[in-house]
């Protein structure tokens, strides 16, 4: 992935334009995504979607959420590759008249802004479900809400066309990852509308990639400090939900390949698994008796080598001899001869 900017070399030049008209309505993470890009266009990097991933600890569908935002600004314009990859993105300097009108509440999936109906907003306030969901908001936020953060839960629930109980799953979510800001609720909230997800069932299925287990999974590989990519996330997926596996067997399958193979290798650890799905492990003590039994197939495969080796290097004596002596080539004599010599001598 190649990035280009007509800007010169040494210098990350940030247009009071984007500053004054585009930065203030944007995402905070979507403008970290334009400033490191920006700079390494200027330092005329060639990189690849997942090592800005790694260098920011997003994951590359934040990444292309983010590339899509700002292109749809007319900042930059992208090239990919009929596989979708991403080959060229080049920054674009649109005019002032090109920016966007400031918008009190976070963009829609379809590109639309919400400006809040205050006679909406009140006829809302009266339903029993968003009643219930302010009182269950100020339980999880241990505190009475602000007239802002429950038009931001109305928003969800009239806009995004989430449940009242997806609001409160979403609630519970953010809280439990340590964040209870508007702003990161508002990303997760939005990143769920995108996926066309409305159901709490979706939900924990989508937020139950980055549960705990994955995460156990990437620290037993090394791999600290980073979200898993999607073809890890895939290959961990089939394990714990298409195999089956307990976390403690997938653990061991990952620490053997560290051994093995001195990295980590998904698909090695994944032919550990496969292999110990057929033999019916499904606890540790399945693994020792595994491991026990193919000691003793290997001891006992070495006696037999040692066993043939040993019968290679004696010497094979040859039929009807008996010992060494006959191993020499005996004289033969003709005895009547022998005994007319002696009667005539």
């Amino acid at each position: 992935m190649r990035l280009h900017t007509t800007a010169p070399s040494g210098a990350t030049l940030v247009q009071n334009t984007f500053i004054d008209h585009y930065m203030l309505q944007a995402n905070g993470e979507y403008v970290k995504v334009y400033l490191y890009l920006l700079r390494c266009a200027a330092g005329n990097m060639d990189l690849t979607l997942s090592s800005v991933a790694d260098a920011l600890e997003y994951t590359e569908k934040d990444l292309r959420r983010a590339l899509s935002y700002w292109e749809k600004m007319n900042l930059l314009q992208m090239r990919c590759a009929p596989d979708g990859t991403i080959q060229d993105i080049t920054f674009d300097s649109p005019p002032v008249s090109a920016a966007p009108k400031p918008a009190a509440f976070p963009e829609q999936a379809d590109g639309r802004s919400f400006a809040p109906d205050r006679g909406r907003m009140d006829t809302l306030r009266e339903k029993d479900d968003i009643r219930q969901l302010f009182f269950v908001a100020e339980q999880y936020l241990q505190r009475t809400l602000s007239s802002s953060e429950q038009e931001e839960l109305l928003y969800y629930y009239d806009s995004l066309h989430f449940s009242a109980d997806l609001i409160e799953y979403l609630l519970e979510y953010c809280i439990s990852k340590g964040s209870a800001s508007r702003h990161y609720m508002r990303k997760v909230a939005l990143a769920w509308a995108e996926a066309g997800i409305t159901t709490v069932s979706q939900a924990k299925e989508d937020t139950n990639l980055y549960n705990k287990n994955y995460f156990a999974i990437m620290n037993a590989f090394g791999l600290k400090g980073r979200n898993p990519a999607a073809p890890e996330l895939k290959i961990m997926s089939h394990w714990i939900n298409e195999l089956g596996c307990p976390i403690d067997i997938i653990l061991e399958a990952c620490h053997r390949t560290i051994r093995q193979t001195h990295q980590p290798n998904f698909q090695y650890a994944n032919s550990i698994l496969e292999q110990w799905k057929k033999q019916g492990v499904r606890s540790s003590s399945d693994i020792e008796m595994l491991d026990r039994k193919y000691k003793a197939e290997q001891e006992e495969q070495k006696k037999e080598q040692q066993k043939e080796a040993k019968e290679r290097r004696q010497p094979q004596a040859k039929p009807g001899s008996g010992n060494r002596f006959n191993n020499f080539n005996q004289r033969e004599y003709d005895y009547s001869q022998l005994e007319r010599r002696l009667l005539n001598s």
